[in-house]
């Protein structure tokens, strides 16, 4: 009988072996990853049909943007697992060849690309840039394992961190992807501090990296046109201001408990990019308040098991990696929301894993990756114990 019960022991630690891929809060990661992609196909269907259905573009297709979701969510959530089973020393070397080839996409992006709007961020159908800062923030944690942010770290890690950045910045301010200048710059700051910089330095660089992008916009008509019609939108109806107003009446409507599923009448008129840019505002109108706080309570969550998953890592590489790239994603979310919301002038940044588009969604899945493979090493080193 007690062969019989240490046989079953051994069965049972196997078995639970066996389904302990990423960890337990890599599961749960996952899990909460892969729900927020199954709302993103929904929501993306939800918002686009009324716009899918016209003759021209998309010979009056409703299911046009659904079919391009799901498709690039079958390739990111691939890429993804793919990702994962990279190891981390892997990561290390590849980070730094990944962030150049994203740099210098998204430069070409900036002088040969396409415009949307104001900002010239399209080539070859992809936009570099997503993929370029999931790789900065691999670069960056491959710096920050090398040591802490101090006196004595200045020139192996402040000095490349303070350039790689510089190149980031200076290529999206070409491009006029200001969006995505301001989440790196957030970003940079948000890894500055996790990796050992005092306060008392970070607010005084803060400072003045504020003080030079409101020199920088003051001398841009376009973006000075954008901040006066988020200031005073009822000034600029017939302009960049009724698109601020359609998105804070799509909220609105919603009320507590919202319009239903599929039953937002804005996204038939008013708002310009309901799929992309303002998808928060059609979630918000069809689920309501406590919907629209639910998806943040579960963006907010994705950080909250990144952060868990670094906390447990073996190495100084792990725990930045997953702890940068779960910022990363809540912060690009929470400027989307606050865009959304009025709390902020518009920046033309997705929310992730939610809204239409495959560079988003495929990026965003492979940062998610990166973050399993820092649960699957986590897993391996338990095992080894």
């Amino acid at each position: 009988m007690v062969g019989v019960a240490q046989s079953r022991d051994l069965t049972a630690a196997g078995s639970e072996q066996t389904t302990s891929w990423y960890g337990r809060e890599g599961r749960r990661f996952l899990l909460v990853v892969y729900g927020l992609v199954v709302l993103g196909i929904v929501f993306v269907f939800s918002a686009s049909f009324p716009r899918a259905g016209r003759p021209v573009p998309y010979h009056s297709d409703p299911y046009w943007f659904f079919k391009s979701q799901l498709k690039y969510a079958g390739i990111g959530l691939v890429a993804m697992i793919v990702v994962s089973l990279v190891p981390l020393k892997w990561i290390k070397w590849l980070s730094r060849p990944a962030f150049l080839i994203g740099l210098i996409l998204t430069a070409a992006a900036a002088i040969w690309g396409r415009s949307v709007g104001d900002a010239r961020c399209w080539i070859w159908g992809i936009q570099p840039s997503e993929f370029a800062k999931i790789a900065y923030v691999a670069a960056v944690a491959t710096l920050l394992a090398q040591g802490a942010i101090n006196r004595q770290n200045a020139y192996r890690v402040v000095l490349p961190m303070i350039v790689a950045t510089a190149l980031m910045l200076t290529v999206l301010m070409k491009q006029h992807d200001q969006g995505m200048a301001l989440l790196i710059v957030l970003l940079a700051l948000a890894l500055a501090y996790i990796g050992g910089a005092r306060l008392r330095y970070l607010v005084p660089v803060a400072a003045g990296v504020l003080g030079g992008a409101f020199m920088y916009c003051s001398t841009k008509p376009y973006i000075v046109a954008r901040v006066e019609a988020w200031l005073n939108p009822e000034e600029y109806v017939r302009g960049a201001g009724n698109h601020i107003l359609h998105m804070l009446i799509a909220i609105a409507r919603g009320g507590p408990w919202g319009t239903g599923l599929g039953m937002s009448p804005d996204k038939w008129k008013g708002l310009p990019v309901p799929h992309t840019d303002s998808i928060y505002c059609v979630i918000a109108g069809e689920l309501g308040l406590w919907g629209a706080l639910g998806l943040i309570v579960v963006i907010v969550m994705v950080t909250v098991l990144a952060f868990e998953i670094a906390r447990r890592s073996n190495s100084r590489l792990g725990y930045f990696l997953a702890a940068g790239i779960g910022i990363s994603l809540t912060l690009q979310a929470l400027v989307n929301i606050a865009v959304a919301t009025a709390v902020v002038p518009p920046t033309g940044l997705t929310l992730p894993f939610i809204s239409a588009g495959g560079s988003s969604l495929v990026s965003s899945l492979i940062g998610a990756g990166l973050v399993l493979a820092v649960a699957r090493d986590n897993e391996k080193h338990a095992r080894r114990r």
